[in-house]
């Protein structure tokens, strides 16, 4: 794909890209925003340097992608001046207590999961805090006609709630930590049913869309054998070949397609990290 108003560099054959030059906090012209559009659906997500924003900015921004969506749907910390903005703010003696570990899609466990995710680096760990996405497209595309053949038609359950079970999670269960308002949300809440593969409306490609964190079975299907399957196409999700890993800068603005993707955030460091994150509201995945 060519670009005439960005300079998009490639970081990996299956995903990722760099853009440097261009200011996000000063007002798009419709052809610039066309083709970071572009750029992000093409390449799943796109990584703009040295991007000096404002809440406002970011805000503002993320809207021109569509609707920002409700800051309740969140469980992050908010800012109460800028409610829209997850604040992901971690160190060794607060650790993240759900992203870490596990391989997600940003809200796949929703009826309608999200469109995307606008990530700010504020303040970055002199090393570590890495994060890796994966296309799953080109995971898809991997797949022997045989494999893609068994998984036609097939659909599968999102649980949100999973990564919080007192399995995954028991340090969110010791003490009063407000386990009580988990638990009674849980017991309100239907796991949602998408299709396993995918096809964004975009570039209607098809991809892999279940994710080790919320996927938890096979619809119509015997449990192990839903668990056999499932472990292998998390297993091919996780090839390197598929993903790209981003060393993060401070004043680094990730974008990125949740309809394609999923990622997973390294807990290696120790030092402060502190993103402001934005999600984007989706639509109901169709096969």
């Amino acid at each position: 794909m060519t670009y005439e108003t960005i300079d998009v560099q490639e970081m990996s054959p299956a995903c990722g890209a760099i853009v440097e030059g261009t200011d996000l906090s000063q007002e798009l012209t419709n052809r610039q925003f066309d083709e970071i559009y572009d750029a992000v659906v093409d390449r799943v997500v796109v990584v703009f340097r040295d991007q000096e924003l404002t809440p406002e900015d970011h805000i503002a921004l993320s809207r021109r992608f569509g609707e920002v969506q409700p800051s309740a749907v969140s469980a992050f910390e908010k800012d109460e001046s800028f409610p829209e903005i997850d604040i992901l703010e971690y160190d060794a003696d607060n650790p993240p207590h759900v992203t870490r570990d596990l391989w997600h899609t940003d809200f796949a466990g929703t009826e309608k999961p999200s469109w995307g995710t606008l990530l700010y680096a504020r303040d970055i760990p002199p090393g570590g805090g890495d994060t890796i996405w994966v296309n799953s497209v080109a995971a898809y595309e991997a797949l022997s006609d045989r494999m893609k053949a068994h998984i036609e038609g097939l659909w599968a359950y999102h649980d949100s709630y999973r990564p919080y079970g007192e399995h995954v999670r028991p340090e969110m269960y010791e003490g009063d930590k407000g386990t009580d308002y988990i638990r009674d949300k849980r017991a309100q809440y239907t796991p949602a049913l998408h299709p396993v593969v995918r096809t964004n409306p975009d570039s209607g490609k098809r991809g892999l869309f279940v994710n080790e964190s919320m996927t938890t079975h096979i619809q119509g299907m015997d449990r192990r054998e839903s668990d056999y399957l499932l472990r292998y196409l998390f297993d091919h999700l996780r090839t390197p070949e598929f993903q790209y890993r981003h060393k993060w800068r401070a004043n680094d603005l990730a974008i990125w397609d949740n309809r394609t993707s999923l990622h997973y955030a390294l807990f290696d460091y120790a030092d402060h990290r502190l993103m402001h994150r934005i999600i984007m509201q989706g639509d109901v995945p169709r096969a």
